[in-house]
């Protein structure tokens, strides 16, 4: 494991290599370590180690980077990705999963596609914010929304992973009740989440405490305090490190940025080790399931897009929607709450989520340094010619 870190943390280092993103590099070597040594059979991916050990370190060197005033001119667009546009992506995807599987022996109900899709329908915070990091655009309001709606399209995930489940647990049906709660939870989990990491912030700011350690486990325990009260801990983390960002000395910075950095490659590793777990018996179904989700994002990115445009948004061009539908990029996140839900047909949830989070680290994350030469810097695109 740690020569295969060491590898992806040496690959990120070498500049004529950044066409290839180090978290595609991961989950490759991840890939053809679980395919031919035996022994990686032992290792698993541990969803409670990831959200309560190995998230909070890499969210905090990005809260430590994120500024809130980039809000101000993205924050529009941001919302509309990150809540309009994730619970129609959902319907989207849930529609699919029903269509693909109404033929076959899986027998799914529509609260059974919405928890599904609930999984598979976000965009991921680790993913999207590794990939977005390695765009170099002078004009960073892309980078910024696509950080934002990832951020922020957690909070209503994780409460709509958490009302299906109940539901499906219970054998509820869906009454015309459901969309009200999910939007009146999202905004109160995420501004309680928001609330909590700006008190922790300004009380640190008060203290003027600068010791890393306390920042650290500061962070921490306001990440643990959130999601053990069903709060966004993601948001409240961000909202914590852009309020104490000031006061933090550059040795925090660049300490927290290398933890985070053997981390991330960890975590990428450890997705790849966990291709041997799952079944390919219904990858058929698992593969249309993945193409329903790159269509939903290329809908939801040229309808809100088209919207945003009417609205005076005037970088929402064919070209920036283009580019912005192929950072659809699913990730850890999503396969930790599918691995913490229990349903009728848990191998095949699972299996697909491993599907569709691999497939688009490996396709998106690979395409995407082509796309910005190609769609955004057509200048760049000509001298290559």
């Amino acid at each position: 494991m740690l020569g295969l870190i060491s590898i992806v943390i040496g690959w990120s280092k070498i500049k004529k290599l950044n066409c290839v993103p180090s978290s595609v590099v991961a989950v490759c070597l991840g890939l053809i370590t679980a395919m031919t040594i035996p022994g990686s059979r032992d290792m698993h991916f541990i969803s409670e180690i990831f959200l309560y050990l190995l998230l909070p370190p890499i969210l905090l060197n990005s809260a430590l980077r994120f500024r809130i005033e980039s809000l101000k001119r993205t924050w529009l667009s941001s919302f509309l990705y990150a809540w309009v546009g994730t619970l129609c992506s959902i319907l989207i995807i849930a529609w699919g999963i029903l269509v693909w599987t109404s033929n076959s022996d899986i027998n799914f109900s529509f609260v059974d596609a919405l928890l599904m899709a609930s999984f598979l329908a976000p965009t991921d915070t680790v993913a999207t914010i590794s990939l977005a990091s390695s765009i170099d655009l002078e004009d960073t309001y892309f980078p910024e929304v696509l950080e934002n709606e990832s951020v922020m399209n957690d909070a209503i995930s994780i409460v709509l992973v958490r009302l299906f489940s109940r539901m499906v647990q219970q054998h509820e049906s869906l009454n015309r009740w459901v969309p009200m709660e999910a939007i009146i939870f999202t905004v109160l989990n995420a501004t309680a989440g928001a609330i909590l990491g700006l008190c922790g912030g300004y009380i640190i700011r008060h203290l003027k405490i600068k010791e890393m350690t306390f920042h650290f486990v500061s962070a921490l325990f306001i990440y643990s305090c959130c999601e053990a009260l069903g709060l966004s801990g993601i948001v409240a983390l961000f909202v914590y490190g852009s309020t104490i960002r000031d006061i933090t000395s550059e040795h925090m910075k660049s300490t927290i940025s290398s933890l985070s950095e053997i981390v991330e490659a960890y975590v990428y590793i450890m997705l790849g080790l966990a291709w041997q777990n799952y079944s390919t018996a219904n990858w058929g179904i698992s593969f249309m399931i993945l193409v329903a989700c790159v269509v939903s994002r290329v809908i939801v990115v040229f309808v809100l897009g088209g919207c945003l445009r009417l609205c005076g948004r005037k970088q929402w061009t064919i070209r920036t929607m283009l580019f912005f539908s192929m950072c659809g990029v699913r990730g850890a996140i999503s396969f930790a709450l599918c691995m913490g839900m229990e349903t009728d047909y848990t191998t095949f949830v699972r299996s697909t989520t491993f599907m569709v989070i691999i497939s688009t680290i490996i396709i998106m994350g690979s395409l995407q340094r082509c796309l910005h030469i190609i769609l955004l810097e057509p200048e760049k695109n000509m001298l290559l010619l």
